[in-house]
């Protein structure tokens, strides 16, 4: 526990200051020097008239000159904290997803479809762009621009590449850019997949980049919407939410049974596949282990909500005291 300061040397303000002295005291916080979230969560966990606030504030202030410290509750150290505290939340966020694209596959297999445009879903919203936003996106909003991506149009927002994870915005752009190029000129869910698995597309560099969505809904055969749409603002917060959870939609299209294949299990019953030995298992074997992830998943899915709730929180009460002394420096 922190010890009591010295109130300040304005008699007048004693009551305001030992009122913060003590709130600092039972949060285990040190009330000299006080941080302006410091002062943003007091004035948030004390309701009162503004008057009220204004003097707290004031008071807060004084003790902090006394003791020659920055005062926490000029304007300016607000919205520096306020710009920090949302610059470090964006920065945290956009390296969080960048990982996450990075980890997603780009060929090989039909999924590397769902991989390629993922990757730039969370690539934009970890840049800041709101689901709605990713939804009314077009594609002639961006551009590679030497190893960043530049999001024209009203966003003006440019994506660096991040060392930490080594992932390039522009290989994650152009992989998928290249997708939908094709596939506006040659719609064949199986001509597509073809070239994916093998990343072997054409040469398409004097094609024009036609306009459209950069966020397209994929059906469980892979199928691209022909003219193409664009994907709901809900729908792309599902699978942002999925990714962000640790539990990514799994894309196993339905097996195809041609009639040829049929045909020849009717001519030859006795073909049968051989049987698969196993060592014996409890009735309770699956149902624990199902239990025990649902368990691990209720438990844990919360934890990133809880994150953005406190910083959300703090973001607010940091607004809420900017506003409340508006311009005033004097405090």
């Amino acid at each position: 526990m922190q010890p009591r300061p010295t109130a300040p040397s304005a008699s007048g303000y004693r009551y305001e200051w030992l009122l913060f002295a003590d709130w600092c005291a039972a949060a285990d916080l040190a009330p000299l020097p006080a941080s302006p979230v410091t002062l943003a969560e007091f004035l948030g966990d004390n309701p009162a008239s503004d008057s009220v606030q204004i003097r707290r504030v004031s008071a807060i202030n004084r003790g902090h000159l006394d003791a020659d410290h920055p005062p926490p509750g000029r304007a300016t150290s607000l919205r520096l904290a306020l710009d920090s505290a949302r610059a470090g939340r964006t920065r945290r966020r956009a390296r969080q997803y960048m990982a996450l694209a990075a980890a997603l596959p780009t060929e090989g297999s039909a999924a590397a479809l769902f991989g390629r445009r993922d990757a730039v879903l969370l690539m934009l919203s970890g840049a800041g762009l709101s689901h709605q936003a990713i939804a009314a996106l077009d594609r002639k909003d961006i551009s590679a621009d030497g190893d960043s991506v530049w999001i024209g149009g009203a966003h003006r927002i440019r994506i660096n590449a991040d060392e930490a994870s080594g992932s390039s915005p522009v290989e994650m752009w152009e992989r998928w850019r290249i997708v939908v190029q094709f596939s506006d000129r040659y719609p064949s869910t199986a001509l597509l997949v073809t070239h994916l698995q093998a990343n072997t597309f054409p040469d398409m560099t004097g094609f024009p980049d036609w306009p459209g969505p950069v966020a397209l809904p994929i059906d469980r055969w892979g199928h691209l919407p022909f003219p193409a749409t664009a994907m709901t603002a809900a729908a792309i917060g599902a699978v942002l939410d999925a990714h962000r959870t640790g539990i990514p939609p799994q894309h196993v299209p339905p097996r195809r049974h041609s009639p040829r294949s049929r045909e020849c299990e009717d001519m030859n019953p006795s073909a049968t596949a051989p049987e698969q030995i196993s060592a014996p298992l409890s009735a309770e074997y699956y149902s624990v282990g199902v239990d025990a992830r649902r368990r691990a998943h209720t438990a844990l899915a919360d934890v990133p909500d809880l994150v953005d709730d406190v910083e959300d929180r703090i973001e607010v009460l940091l607004q809420r005291t900017l506003d409340l002394l508006g311009d005033d420096t004097e405090l």
